[in-house]
């Protein structure tokens, strides 16, 4: 989105900004011949009293071609196992340039309609409008990127109002992340709550009893005011040390990520909210008190959302455990062998230790007692935690016979193998 992904380069194109009747003109005509090969085509509600546009938004979903595959829709030459939705999409929007960087997402630039040239702005030379086109996997999740794209910066800003709680929205819907893995993993840190506007919306507070949800905002003040509404909003006032510990509240711009700074300039609403709006706010004193923690969202989540408390509190048993095994090995398990000490008389002492840790590990973290030996009582929790005390306590009572049982074993199967070579050298 932004209308710029042509603008450089080689061979680059001049996509200018669009006046609104352009837009909607290319918009209306994109929508109609799209719908010769798909089922939905949507576009999201347009950003707060927009003067032009850079660029033009389409989603789409349930392509005609993969339901009646024995059609050739819209007569393109393309067949299976060819043929692309998205390649068909840029063929029919008359495309004379395409940059693909996803497999579900198209970036194209179209010829500036030439009944509209004296509309746009004076420029030498062609011009193309370009076409940001995303192919959805479902109904739904194109009705969740609708949403989320909605009303231009909607989501950008209510993202940084809402992730200091643990809240997190991506291509998929709303996640609460797991603190504990986060900074390790962010993926594997964010337990899915919902993809539903009207569930987020109404988790967080925000009306969708009026227009909101329909038409674009009559005013950038307007749709601020809304987004302010969002029960887990609020602003740190000045020099607050008694605002410090809480969740939030910090709207600094130098504390942006960075692709939210390189955003800045562009977007007049994001722009504005910071610029304009929350400066306002802090002046007057309004929303300067914290309502909600991020403990306190999380267990809101758990009671909106059924079902997730398990997922959450399942998931990180799951890291917790999976940490620790990570380290039981080399922290605790070789670690409590004796090393090996120079001057000892026996010269497989060294063999021996090595051998003993493997198969330590084997019984301990893999419940492998081929050699007879097994731990006296469990070295796990009812969770699947290991005792580390008790892990150590077996190492170290049981390291030597437990390396000798495994050096008899590895002779023994040494002895076998040295038969069978001699019987096929004799047959």
């Amino acid at each position: 989105m932004g209308g710029s992904a042509f603008s450089s380069g080689s061979n680059p194109l001049s996509t200018p900004r669009m006046p609104p009747g352009v837009y909607r003109h290319v918009l209306s005509t994109c929508h109609a011949k799209l719908r010769e090969l798909f089922f939905v085509v949507a576009s999201p509600i347009e950003g707060p009293a927009k003067e032009d546009h850079g660029d033009i938004d389409l989603l789409v979903a349930l392509e005609k071609h993969a339901t009646f595959p024995s059609s050739r829709a819209c007569g393109t030459s393309l067949s299976p196992p060819t043929y692309d939705p998205l390649d068909a999409a840029a063929s029919l929007l008359g495309a004379e340039r395409s940059i693909r960087e996803q497999p579900k997402a198209i970036t194209l630039a179209i010829p500036w309609p030439n009944d509209l040239a004296q509309e746009g702005t004076s420029c030498d030379g062609p011009r193309y409008i370009q076409i940001d086109l995303h192919l959805c996997n479902s109904v739904e999740h194109l009705q969740w990127m609708l949403f989320k794209w909605a009303h231009s910066d909607f989501w950008n800003i209510l993202g940084s109002t809402i992730r200091p709680y643990g809240l997190t929205g991506d291509e998929i819907g709303l996640h609460i992340r797991i603190p504990e893995i986060e900074s390790l993993n962010k993926k594997q840190s964010k337990v899915f709550l919902t993809s539903e506007p009207i569930e987020i919306l109404s988790f967080l507070g925000l009306k969708y009893d009026s227009a909101q949800w329909e038409r674009p905002f009559a005013s950038k003040e307007e749709f601020m005011e809304y987004v302010a509404t969002c029960r887990l909003f609020w602003v740190r006032p000045e020099q607050d040390d008694s605002a410090t510990k809480a969740d939030g509240g910090d709207h600094d711009k130098n504390k942006l990520k960075s692709n939210e700074r390189r955003r800045m300039p562009g977007r007049a609403a994001y722009r504005g909210w910071y610029d304009e709006f929350i400066p306002a706010c802090r002046k007057a004193g309004r929303f300067t008190t914290p309502i909600a923690t991020r403990d306190t969202v999380r267990e809101d989540a758990f009671e909106q959302f059924p079902g997730t408390r398990e997922v959450y509190r399942n998931r990180l048993l799951e890291w917790r455990k999976e940490q620790q095994r990570q380290t039981l090995w080399r922290g605790v398990i070789k670690a409590s062998i004796p090393e090996w000490q120079e001057g000892e008389e026996e010269n497989n002492k060294r063999h021996l230790r090595s051998l003993a840790a493997s198969s330590l590990k084997k019984i301990i973290m893999q419940d492998d007692y081929s050699l007879g030996i097994r731990p006296p009582s469990p070295l796990r929790d009812h969770d699947g935690f290991y005792n580390e005390d008790l892990v150590r306590k077996f190492v170290v009572d049981n390291w030597r016979r437990v390396g000798e049982a495994a050096w008899e074993e590895s002779q023994r199967k040494n002895t076998e193998r040295l038969a069978e070579q001699g019987a096929k050298g004799t047959s």
